[in-house]
């Protein structure tokens, strides 16, 4: 029940007009919850779960029992409440097993399964931090032709949106033969020197072919006959 709150000040329509990120603890509860009761609506149930429960931070070690034996807290709403918290804890486990980039090597090992037997030529771009952890993964490109077709923009659209600092792009050449194109070369040049305009490390562009690839930071071949 929301009958006593103006619209604009309800969890859902705030989300929508300013951003979920706005968003108080309760209110974020409140859109979990999603209904009160005819005692209390929803906000002021989100606070008495919090104040049942010992506050927000207590959330991660809650259970059904202690959850269902809050007032207003039944079954769907306890499962729902509680899915949510599984969710953040699951991402929370993947942000600390990000895979780490040092050495070209490493880019083909996450990338090359795949790519390597791909028909059609694919572009993705690996967004890492500081710390040399890729921290998004982005399909730039799918298709005939060469890398060429890749919209420069695009890159640093994604990279920016997602707070990187370093980049690494990976596309393979269906033929088996990872030796870079004319074209190849054209779009690297064109992607570092944007990136050194933006201040952006352009650590590399793999190009992947049958068991091998080749690496424009080092400028060779690697042959990986073991994959």
């Amino acid at each position: 029940m929301m009958l006593n709150c103006p619209r604009f000040e309800r969890p859902r329509e705030k989300a929508i007009c300013n951003g979920i990120e706005t968003l108080s603890n309760q209110e974020l509860i409140a859109v979990i919850l999603r209904t009160g009761n005819k005692e209390m609506s929803v906000l002021n149930l989100a606070s008495l779960l919090l104040e049942e429960i010992g506050g927000f931070q207590a959330l991660k070690d809650v259970d059904y029992y202690q959850l269902t034996k809050i007032k207003g807290i039944k079954q769907a709403k306890a499962i729902e409440l509680m899915a949510s918290i599984e969710l953040a804890k699951r991402m929370q486990k993947e942000n600390t097993k990000r895979f780490v980039i040092k050495e070209p090597q490493d880019g083909y090992e996450y990338i090359k399964h795949k790519l390597m037997f791909e028909k059609q030529e694919k572009v993705i771009l690996l967004c890492l931090n500081s710390r040399l952890e890729i921290i998004q993964e982005k399909l730039l490109f799918i298709g005939s032709g060469d890398a060429s077709m890749l919209e420069t923009k695009e890159v640093f659209q994604h990279t920016l949106r997602c707070g990187a600092n370093r980049i690494i792009l990976i596309h393979n050449h269906p033929s088996g033969n990872p030796a870079p194109s004319v074209e190849d070369e054209l779009i690297t040049q064109k992607i570092k020197e944007m990136a050194d305009c933006l201040e952006i490390e352009f650590i590399d562009h793999l190009i992947v072919g049958n068991h091998c690839f080749y690496s424009f930071a080092s400028k060779k071949i690697y042959q990986n006959k073991e994959d």
